[in-house]
């Protein structure tokens, strides 16, 4: 009976290994940069309700990836990280400029394909209570027959609170 065990776990461990072998190993590449440009972004709730462009610098992070899944399918993705400082061009003010947004995208062996993006940025005055909020959500999915079967698309946008 020990035998018997034996071979049969000596057997199923060949097999398993054999059929690990004969799947594609997963494969992974990630890129990451910095970086320093200028930016300039209208907002519309400065300068007391009319608006002033804020012009300025932003220090850029950015992580780039792409990733096999050894069964024919790739993913790739990005996550971007900005941060820096504006004036306005109006009223002098001094601003805060936050970005962060990802970016996924997945492609299977069968041909679907899904995409998913989320974006944050804010700008909030440093001398007064201003804030400008945007998000974006997005989300698409194609089927193996290249139907899209989810479109959502959500963006919104706040001054101070208020809608937009």
């Amino acid at each position: 009976m020990k035998s018997h065990l034996t071979r049969f776990a000596l057997t199923f461990a060949a097999a398993a290994i054999l059929t690990l072998a004969a799947v594609a190993p997963a494969t992974a590449a990630t890129q990451s940069t910095r970086d320093q440009q200028n930016f300039s972004i209208f907002v519309p709730c400065a300068n007391g309700g009319l608006g002033e462009n804020v012009d300025g610098i932003v220090k850029v992070h950015d992580v780039f990836g792409v990733t096999s899944d050894g069964a024919g399918g790739f993913h790739l993705h990005n996550d971007a990280n900005v941060q820096g400082v504006g004036i306005g061009s109006v009223t002098g003010d001094s601003y805060r400029f936050r970005f962060n947004g990802s970016f996924n995208e997945n492609f299977t062996a069968g041909g679907a394909q899904s995409v998913e993006e989320t974006v944050n940025e804010v700008v909030s005055s440093m001398d007064s209570a201003t804030t400008f909020t945007m998000t974006l959500r997005a989300k698409l999915t194609v089927n193996a027959n290249g139907e899209v079967v989810v479109d959502r698309f959500a963006p919104t946008a706040t001054c101070d609170g208020t809608p937009l």
